[in-house]
């Protein structure tokens, strides 16, 4: 496996596998009673792009036991951004 070079685009299948693998298991499901995709259907959700990175960084840091590569990060909001957000 390599790693993405500077300049790569983000990966939304791996952020795909790396949200379900963590983010699901480890905390949205006990925030929002086994459905965690209304964690992003939500009124008050992320309203920037800017927003959606910097929550993911949180999450990574301070949340999450698996603590993500920067580019990890990158492949999770793009999956995010394409599935739920569709920021430009």
């Amino acid at each position: 496996m390599s790693l993405p070079t500077v300049g790569q685009a983000a990966d939304a299948v791996n952020g795909k596998k790396l949200h379900d693998a963590s983010c699901v298991t480890e905390c949205h499901a006990k925030r929002v009673n086994g459905e965690s995709n209304k964690l992003y259907t939500r009124d008050n959700n992320k309203k920037s792009l800017e927003a959606l990175k910097a929550q993911v960084a949180i999450c990574n840091e301070k949340v999450l036991s698996s603590k993500w590569f920067p580019e990890d990060e990158a492949d999770v909001v793009e999956y995010l951004n394409k599935e739920f957000y569709h920021f430009k």
